[in-house]
């Protein structure tokens, strides 16, 4: 989640510095002359913004979701107050931001204050949920593994009147490595459930240790509760018993309940995903196809093509602001900047 948080962040930046040189630009020459190179590189970078927007809807925390829509919808209309000013005032020598003092201060201080709320909103998750947090599951997972022999063990729900040595010795390892890691949770729920696993642990192995070896053996391959309890004092036998029922119980709620609030938080993303959509399609033969294509989206009306260059058309088209070809090109413009993007991104 945090990767596709920065690439965001830095497309929102990019886009900033796109919208500013535009505001400094003079409009378009006339509405019937070639469009201008910064509405071009502006819209491609709000297309390519709004296609991240939609990857980071998919993994982000509500809030951080919020912060960036809100930025999102700062920078989608300080663009599209500059293609009005475009389309007002055709032919003027002046700069954009001349022609409306207010817009362009009005528009530049939103996109400069979503930016600020959209970095505190990452922030705040990163700390709740990422960092030494994400850390620290990692290692309680290497630490009790779910199919770890004693957890197997303690899992089948045995009569505990004997322990094997290995099942006691996995407790004991797994309590001393949840008592070594001393980075704490920054969560206070993951804390609280952690420091219960530790407890139902500590409290397992004391009942452990309250076990014997059995008399007429010189291994150490188990302990039991001595049998002859039964018969000379039957409600010591079944009180002790009992009592380590009961650890085992609260070690695997415990264990239970930490597992399933880690597994909660948001997973990481794979960093060199693709963030376009897979189809599996079958062809005549019966052979699988896998097909991945990149997100593309359309503006004022018109229709994209994610990826590919559109077709070049022997009649002469209108002018830029009226043309469906402007609109497919700036959505092409769009998917190769988003490729770009990604690569810069990974390579940092």
């Amino acid at each position: 989640m945090l990767n596709v948080c920065r690439s965001y962040f830095r497309a929102t930046q990019n886009l900033q510095v796109d919208l500013s040189r535009s505001w400094i630009a003079p409009p378009a020459e006339s509405l019937d002359a070639p469009m201008p190179l910064a509405v071009a590189t502006v819209e491609a970078g709000v297309l390519n913004l709004r296609n991240q927007l939609r990857e980071l809807q998919m993994l982000a925390a509500p809030r951080v979701i919020s912060a960036a829509e809100g930025l999102y919808e700062a920078i989608r209309a300080a663009a599209d107050a500059q293609f009005e000013l475009h389309m007002r005032s055709p032919g003027n020598g002046g700069r954009l931001c001349d022609l409306d003092v207010e817009a362009f201060a009005h528009h530049s201080r939103r996109v400069d204050s979503a930016l600020e709320e959209f970095s505190r909103a990452v922030g705040r998750q990163t700390v709740s949920a990422g960092g030494p947090d994400r850390d620290k599951m990692t290692r309680i997972t290497r630490a009790i593994p779910p199919d770890a022999s004693w957890m197997t063990f303690l899992l089948s729900r045995q009569p505990l009147h004997r322990v094997p040595a290995w099942a006691s010795a996995g407790v004991d390892d797994a309590q001393e490595a949840l008592r070594r890691d001393i980075i704490d949770f920054t969560d206070p729920g993951l804390a609280r459930l952690h420091q219960d696993l530790v407890d139902a642990l500590d409290r397992l192995a004391d009942e452990f240790g309250g076990t014997f070896p059995p008399e007429d053996s010189d291994t150490l391959s188990y302990t039991e509760v001595p049998p002859e309890w039964k018969h000379t004092d039957p409600t010591r036998y079944y009180e002790t018993l009992q009592a380590l029922s009961r650890a085992r119980e609260n070690v695997l709620d415990a264990y239970k309940k930490l597992m399933n609030a880690m597994s909660s938080q948001p997973p990481e993303p794979d960093p060199q995903s693709s963030a376009g959509q897979s189809f599996n399609i079958t062809a005549g033969d019966n052979s699988p196809i896998t097909m991945n294509a990149p997100y593309a989206q359309a503006a004022h009306g018109a229709t994209a093509n994610a990826g590919a260059v559109p077709a070049s058309s022997d009649t002469p088209g209108g002018p830029w602001f009226r043309s469906n070809v402007f609109w497919t090109a700036v959505s092409a413009i769009g998917a190769v900047a988003a490729a770009m993007i990604a690569y810069f991104a990974l390579i940092k």
